[in-house]
């Protein structure tokens, strides 16, 4: 019996736009500011340098690392308020968390850095028991089957009554599984079909009522 809902944030409660103006946009534009290069020479400079750490490290989530790395004179917390503005919250969200808030204990579990997580889930915080960063709080780079494992023993929970639901589908859906959880996969693009795939959230409430 399911009790507790645990969901992704990036993708699944927010839209990735803020995420990409801090990375792609703001870290560029500032490197450019602070060497005088063009903003194309620096965002291929900046991007190239993303690349050479890659996402297997945990370097590459860490705001602070590369601020420092490329000499900037911002404050992570500084640099994330710049971009606020860009945080969009999917249409259907606070409806259905204030729905399965009444039956169920919900989390959110993110890839994310701590940093992130605070500024986007601003205003939804009250729907939640607990809040894990992968990166922040564990030290892993990817959201594994023994990260899942973890999260349900802080729970006080067995893994079979802990429902995980995010859109990206090795990570979210079928480390989940493996871990034992049931899961749901989000898929706003409409490109998988099955019976555990969703189109939005309000399609989550549906099939979870089943669930109960």
């Amino acid at each position: 019996m399911i009790r507790i809902i645990s969901l992704d944030m990036d993708g699944t409660l927010v839209n990735s736009r803020f995420v990409d103006k801090v990375w792609m946009e703001g870290m560029p534009r500032l490197y450019a500011e602070s060497t005088g290069l063009d903003l194309p020479a620096a965002r291929e400079y900046v991007i190239g340098e993303y690349m050479k750490i890659g996402s297997d490290h945990l370097e590459w989530y860490d705001l602070k690392f590369w601020i420092d790395k490329f000499g900037l004179s911002i404050g992570k917390e500084e640099l994330l308020e710049l971009y606020e503005d860009e945080i969009e919250v999917y249409p259907e969200v606070e409806e259905v968390l204030e729905l399965l808030s009444e039956n169920y204990e919900l989390v959110v579990t993110s890839n994310a850095a701590r940093e992130f997580i605070d500024i986007e889930l601003d205003g939804l915080q009250g729907y939640f028991r607990e809040v894990f960063s992968a990166t922040s709080d564990f030290r892993e780079v990817k959201k594994s089957p023994l990260l899942y494992g973890a999260i349900c023993a802080h729970l006080d929970a067995r893994p079979f009554e802990v429902l995980h639901i995010g859109d990206h589908y090795s990570y979210d859906y079928e480390s989940a599984l493996d871990a034992g959880l049931d899961a749901l996969f989000l898929d706003r693009r409409g490109e998988r079909q099955g019976p555990e795939v969703i189109g939005d959230l309000r399609e989550a409430v549906e099939l979870i009522g089943g669930c109960a």
